[in-house]
């Protein structure tokens, strides 16, 4: 069943075969763009709160079976993730404004060692950074398949 379509279809080579097919859109610079910790962290936090929110409805639905054992549980659960959602909120973790308070009295927001800043980790300057490439161009621009504002005007004047 795979060996047949391999002996009897055809074969494509060149460029248009090697590059990157997606949703009928050809690709423009790379891939890898630099992302901020904060939507990682926001992922994070979605999942933690959202298995609260799972468990929270198993014993829903269970509350007059599991009675004040459960009902102890569940209200010691949520009284632990309520320490965690403060201790994330003191830490910084859940500011995203650039003129964050605690930057302007010059506290530094440590966690861990010493030396480790999650400020510095997780700073998001502006969108700029995301779609422009170190050279200064958007991705398309630099890898050549659009050109540039200045490109059309030189070539009317070869013409």
């Amino acid at each position: 069943m795979l060996t047949v379509p391999l002996l009897l279809g055809g074969k494509s080579w060149g460029r248009a075969k090697q590059e990157q097919f997606e949703s009928g859109v050809v690709s423009a610079g790379g891939a890898r763009i630099r992302l901020s910790a904060k939507f990682y962290l926001v992922a994070i936090f979605f999942v933690v709160f959202d298995l609260e929110a799972l468990y929270l409805y198993a014993w829903s639905t269970s509350v007059r079976e599991v009675g004040w054992l459960g009902y102890t549980t569940v209200v010691i659960f949520v009284v632990d993730l309520l320490i965690a959602l403060v201790y994330a909120f003191s830490v910084g973790a859940l500011s995203w404004s650039p003129a964050d308070r605690r930057k302007s009295a010059g506290e530094a927001i440590k966690v861990g060692s010493p030396t480790m800043n999650i400020a510095e980790i997780t700073r998001f300057n502006s969108i700029e950074e995301l779609v422009t490439d170190p050279t200064g161009q958007i991705p398309a621009q630099s890898s050549g398949r659009v050109k540039s504002k200045t490109t059309p005007a030189l070539s009317s004047e070869k013409e």
